[in-house]
Formats: structure tokens, C-alpha cells, sequence
């Protein structure tokens, strides 16, 4: 009776040691067991490749985002729109005029998440850039996104 004994914890002790070994591999380095974002272009993937600017990093990393996607029309084709901080500031080739070392993540948002967070007018998708500080010096935006300094009354002076 000790030898089946034997048999059955040998066959236990080994799948415990599958178990455990299955167990410490998949916890990998860090680099490892993140996912890579197809949404996302990061500050360090663009400044890696040395781009120009930022429509050649995206049209190199992540080309589909410059399409237009969807059902379109001829009296009013999509437009794939680019958010600086929040602000439009243009379609794709706005991103002709800005460096990658100034900004810090390059995100794409689908027709639907776009229209919800921005408006029906953005249904084919958006490029919204994130800079390290809103307005950074080297990055066109719009006037009226610009901050102005308070007006000075002339009783305070």
C-alpha cells in the first residue's frame, strides 16, 4: 500500500512544481506585462526614431489614424480633427507643425468616443496631442484658448 502512496504524492509533488513554475514565469519584468496601447503614441517612442514632427511619427507609428474612417459623404466628407490640450486647432496636417520633443502622449479616439467627448463633428476620430503644459512654447494654439492676464483697475494701483 506505500508504493501506490508513494505513486500519487510523487504525481502531486509535480504538478505542484508545473503550477508553481507556470506561476513564475508569466510574472515577467514590468516590460514585459504591460500592454502595448495602439491608442496611445508616448513622448519617448517618437523622440527613439528622431522624428521631424509630429505627422511623420504618427504617420510612421500609427498610419490608419490619419484616414478617415466610416461612412462618408461628398458635401461633407469626415475630418479627421487634431486637439491640442483640448483645443482644435485643425485637421492632420496641423500636426506638420509641431515637434515631438514638446509634447508629451499622442492619443487617438474612435468616431464614437470622439463624438461623445467632443461633439458630432468629430465622428471620423480624433489626434488629441498632450503637451507637457498647456500651451507649451513651440505649439500652435488657437487665440481663443490663449490665457490673457487679468485687467488691471486703476483703483488698485
Amino acid at each position: 500500500m506505500s508504493r501506490p502512496f508513494r505513486l500519487v504524492s510523487l504525481q502531486m509533488l509535480v504538478g505542484a512544481l508545473v503550477i508553481c513554475s507556470g506561476c513564475a514565469s508569466a510574472g515577467g519584468g514590468a516590460s514585459e506585462s504591460r500592454r502595448l496601447d495602439r491608442s496611445v503614441i508616448t513622448r519617448d517612442e517618437m523622440l527613439k526614431a528622431n522624428f521631424v514632427n509630429l505627422y511623420d511619427a504618427v504617420a510612421a507609428l500609427r498610419s490608419a489614424w490619419l484616414r478617415a474612417r466610416g461612412p462618408d459623404s461628398f458635401q461633407n466628407p469626415s475630418i479627421v480633427w487634431v486637439y491640442i490640450d483640448g483645443a482644435r486647432v485643425g485637421d492632420v496636417s496641423a500636426l506638420k507643425e509641431m515637434q515631438p520633443r514638446m509634447v508629451n502622449t499622442v492619443r487617438f479616439y474612435d468616431g464614437p468616443s470622439a463624438t461623445s467627448r467632443w461633439g458630432v463633428d468629430n465622428g471620423a476620430g480624433v489626434i488629441h496631442v498632450s503637451t507637457w503644459s498647456e500651451g507649451a512654447a513651440g505649439l500652435p494654439v488657437p487665440d481663443s484658448t490663449r490665457r490673457r492676464p487679468p485687467a488691471v483697475r486703476p483703483d488698485t494701483l
